[in-house]
């Protein structure tokens, strides 16, 4: 998930919300089987399945530059929040909300359609590429720093995640995003069709940046992704956005 952006990320942003909404619009739920709410807790209780990748913290979508030069993890779902509560950490306040829409579809399938909206996400930047677990961070604390001292001040965002994806059916057990669509572990049926995020936060910058250690910093992710498109041109590798912004507070 990464490529920098070379136009307004506003009005980049603005253009792929409404070709979003278009593309999942379009011939794809029947007019005569309405929509209908499903509990978040249907969503965000299935997340986290695996913990493959930052052990042993469950695993969510982290979100990279192109070219790469930064690797940025935000708590959008909790998940790193209640595993430090779990295992006798910090409660850091996080709070996840948003809704669910299912839409059935004439194959017999179902749109799902996920906005979850989340405040006091931690977050953290790493070196692009290298070893996202265990490397130096540029930015915050891995949930694992926080449960092994609890007097470190974390980096908090507020972010909101959208997708919209494929259900083999209506009212079928919703996908882990990384064990369905990264791991590729998905069902019969079951096909991304839409991914952004957007973040903003605040914490303490490390030397790995360039800077004092403990400098106040802003971090910014911005992602869409787009999967059912040709591949081509902007949308070559499905992210025509992608964005990690890290920078010192204020500047």
């Amino acid at each position: 998930m990464s490529s920098q952006l070379r136009v307004p990320t506003a009005r980049l942003v603005s253009r792929m919300a409404a070709v979003i909404c278009l593309l999942t619009l379009a011939g794809s739920a029947s007019a005569s089987m309405p929509a209908r709410v499903r509990p978040l807790s249907d969503f965000t209780s299935t997340q986290g399945t695996t913990n493959i990748f930052i052990p042993p913290v469950p695993d969510f979508i982290g979100w990279g530059d192109n070219p790469p030069h930064q690797f940025a993890s935000v708590d959008y779902a909790g998940l790193a929040a209640a595993w430090l509560v779990a295992n006798g950490g910090p409660n850091l306040g996080t709070q996840v909300q948003g809704n669910v829409i299912e839409r059935p579809l004439s194959d017999g399938r179902a749109l799902v359609s996920v906005v979850l909206r989340t405040t006091g996400a931690n977050s953290w930047v790493s070196p692009n590429p290298g070893d996202f677990a265990n490397d130096p961070l540029q930015f915050g604390y891995r949930a694992q720093d926080i449960l092994a001292n609890s007097s470190l001040s974390p980096a908090l965002s507020n972010c909101t995640l959208n997708v919209t994806f494929k259900n083999t059916a209506p009212g079928a057990p919703l996908p882990d995003l990384v064990n369905a669509f990264i791991l590729g572990n998905t069902a019969p049926g079951q096909e991304l069709r839409t991914l952004s995020f957007r973040s903003d936060g605040d914490g303490p910058l490390h030397a790995a940046f360039g800077v004092a250690e403990g400098t106040p910093g802003h971090l910014t992710v911005t992602e869409t992704g787009l999967f059912m498109t040709g591949f081509h041109g902007a949308t070559s590798d499905a992210f025509p956005v992608e964005r990690v912004d890290l920078h010192p507070l204020g500047q």
